[in-house]
């Protein structure tokens, strides 16, 4: 709101009342009773004007003529009822900005969030998990969708985040709902089926959100889920860096449970739902990149007990700098002409890449983490 049109409302008139009070009789007080004085100050002026206007009263300074005695009635009788309007009406305020808060129509202040677009019954599960992979008390996170009021608060009441939860209420696909979410920020966004509608209109309502997702923050991750297989490749087209169809997954460990019911204990357990080591994320130092898959195996073996079985290269966003020859006088020609023509030189995400149980001479130069299975009860078991 700009500032003239806040002078305009309600409140803005009356601090301005306020001020020109507290300006006037503290011109007056000074100009009635301090003038003559040899220490007269305009500040003790102020200090009267201020003390008389809220009716506090302290009796440090006192008015000794009719006239500034008059002057003393009329600013305390003309305090009560600006100050109690002005305290009233920013008690309003602040009880209406919670309220608006609590609706999901205020725009979120905060940076390094998680955004979740849409809802459905599985999103505690998803939540759990990130709780898990963050510091304690360090998740904020913001729920974007259409849910009514009864039920985001008892969403609000089951996860207990206290402010580092938010609400923006509205339809995921609109871009002036999504904004609300502060994406550009945020550290990662995942899109969810959502309960209510139809598997067909929630995997619309997926696609146009990431569409709108890439318009505000081009390169924040997104994560998606859907309801329909032959919508993924829409999906990925829109800009989602990794898809998860529903039903895929479980469809799959049904079917392996067919062959032994192991195989569902040992993902379980690989997921966090278990009691024994669970697959986690582990950066690789400079020094461990210049070692084999076998000598890096070994060393996080014997210091964690946890057990290495993937090499990762991260992903990233690459130009047209990485893939052109600096050298080469025809790439130079080409960046000019992209650069005077005002194109963006930008081609995409690269990768990420998981190299399952490389070979034991696999140099680790090129990858960037780990993935290792945590030791049961050791310092990086969750």
């Amino acid at each position: 709101m700009k500032f003239t049109n806040w002078l305009r409302t309600g409140f803005g008139k009356l601090v301005i009342a306020t001020a020109l009070l507290l300006f006037l009789s503290t011109l007056a007080f000074y100009w009635i009773e301090l003038s003559e004085g040899e220490e007269a100050r305009i500040s003790h002026a102020l200090w009267w004007a201020v003390v008389t206007l809220t009716t506090v009263g302290y009796g440090d300074m006192v008015p000794t003529t009719v006239p500034g005695r008059i002057l003393g009635g009329l600013v305390m009788i003309s305090g009560i009822g600006l100050v109690t309007s002005l305290t009233g009406n920013m008690a309003s305020m602040l009880v209406e900005q919670k309220a608006k808060k609590r609706k999901g129509l205020l725009s979120v202040k905060a940076s390094d969030h998680v955004i979740i677009l849409g809802w459905n019954d599985y999103a505690f599960g998803l939540i759990d998990s990130l709780n898990e992979q963050t510091a304690p008390k360090k998740l904020h996170l913001v729920i974007v969708s259409d849910l009514e009021s009864q039920i985001r608060d008892e969403i609000a009441f089951k996860l207990d985040m206290g402010e580092r939860l938010n609400f923006v209420h509205g339809n995921i696909s609109q871009t002036n709902v999504i904004s609300r979410a502060n994406p550009s920020v945020a550290r990662n966004v995942y899109v969810l089926c959502q309960n209510g509608i139809d598997s067909k209109e929630s995997d619309q309502q997926a696609i146009y959100a990431v569409l709108a997702l890439r318009t505000l923050s081009p390169k924040v991750p997104v994560y998606a889920e859907i309801a329909r297989h032959e919508n993924k490749e829409h999906l990925l087209r829109a800009g989602a860096n990794e898809i998860l169809v529903r039903g895929e997954i479980s469809g799959r460990m049904m079917g392996m449970m067919g062959a032994s019911p192991s195989m569902w204990s040992f993902f379980r357990n690989l997921l966090g739902i278990g009691e024994s080591g669970m697959l986690q994320f582990r950066p690789c130092n400079a020094e461990e990149r210049q070692m084999s898959w076998r000598e890096l195996s070994t060393k996080v073996r014997n210091s964690s007990g946890c057990l290495p079985v993937a090499a990762c290269k991260l992903g990233k966003n690459l130009t047209l700098q990485d893939v052109l020859d600096e050298g080469s006088a025809l790439d130079q020609f080409i960046m000019e002409l992209f650069k005077t023509s005002g194109q963006d030189t930008s081609l995409g995400m690269q990768g990420p890449k998981v190299q399952m149980n490389p070979p034991d001479n696999e140099l680790m130069e090129e990858y960037d983490a780990l993935l290792v299975i945590s030791a049961p009860g050791g310092p990086e078991h969750g």
